[in-house]
């Protein structure tokens, strides 16, 4: 799975291209605008991958930029609600440290730290495991409610397919990190890691979005997409719209089918063959009998 989601991105023959505009997005982040279109084509990539489309990278050219940007932008929304709500809770340790200072009680301080500490391991663990589930879910409902969805939450996050997919998406980030500081020691090298991060980030999403399709499929007996489903900036049409067409070319096609081969056959049945018969044949055998009674 590692080695798969590694590779994601050098597969097809355009992949230098996609790499390198993908780094090139990442390296414009400066500007923070960059920073949503690149998230928003990381949740393509998880989008295609739930998919089941595992072997075509999302290109930059068939995707809607201003699309995917507002999808970086309203799951980044997700990710500062799962922020601040951590937020809340590593307050509490410093509630206790700040009362220890003021009461100058050494002893709570000391409490208060060692808290904090075991609140912001608890805190961090529980994000590494909830945020992928909420992301999945994000891409899935295209709703930044999903996110937040409780019953999901509660169902895919102690999923032990899920579990080992945040795993080894742990794993791919260790491994992309050890690069990119390597890289990092000359200037050329760290020219290169916004590109690494990008292939290393499409691996990690893609993980997810594995470990997410399969847990959920597990827990609640059915994929979370079909290959037929659409999402922003893909122009794939969605299941609801394919039934629609279908409908369209079951009832008022046919329908106008029937009439064109009514109209067109049926007409040109009476006007051709019935006028011919009666101009020719009844012409005919009038002027004939005329003929033989004169």
């Amino acid at each position: 799975m590692i080695e798969d989601a590694l590779r994601y991105q050098t597969q097809g023959d355009d992949w230098l291209k996609r790499v390198a505009i993908g780094g090139g997005v990442l390296f414009l982040g400066i500007f923070i605008l960059p920073l949503f279109t690149f998230q928003g084509y990381m949740l393509e990539v998880m989008r295609r991958v739930m998919r089941g489309e595992t072997e075509t990278p999302p290109a930059w050219g068939d995707l809607d930029l201003v699309e995917i940007t507002v999808d970086g932008v309203r799951h980044t929304v997700v990710m500062v609600g799962y922020a601040l709500a951590l937020l809340v809770v590593l307050a509490i340790p410093g509630v206790v440290i700040f009362t220890g200072i003021v009461g100058e009680s050494g002893a709570l301080a000391v409490l208060g730290v060692l808290v904090g500490g075991l609140v912001y391991l608890a805190g961090v663990l529980a994000m590494a495991a909830v945020l992928p589930v909420a992301t999945g879910n994000f891409v899935k409902e295209d709703s930044i409610g999903a996110g937040f969805d409780l019953d999901v939450l509660r169902a895919v996050v102690t999923n032990r397919t899920m579990l080992m997919a945040v795993l080894m998406a742990f794993a791919v980030n260790i491994i992309v990190s050890a690069v990119s500081s390597v890289l990092g020691f000359t200037i050329v090298g760290y020219l290169l890691v916004p590109f690494v991060a990008f292939v290393g980030q499409s691996g990690i999403m893609y993980i997810w979005a594995d470990g997410f399709a399969d847990a959920y499929e597990e827990e609640f007996g059915e994929p979370p997409l079909s290959p037929a489903a659409g999402g922003p900036g893909t122009g794939v049409g969605t299941t609801a719209d394919v039934a629609g067409e279908s409908d369209d070319r079951g009832t008022g096609d046919e329908t106008d089918d029937t009439a064109s081969a009514w109209d067109d056959e049926s007409t040109s049945t009476w006007d051709d063959e019935s006028t011919s018969a009666w101009d020719d044949d009844s012409t005919d055998t009038w002027d004939d009998a005329g003929d033989d009674r004169y």
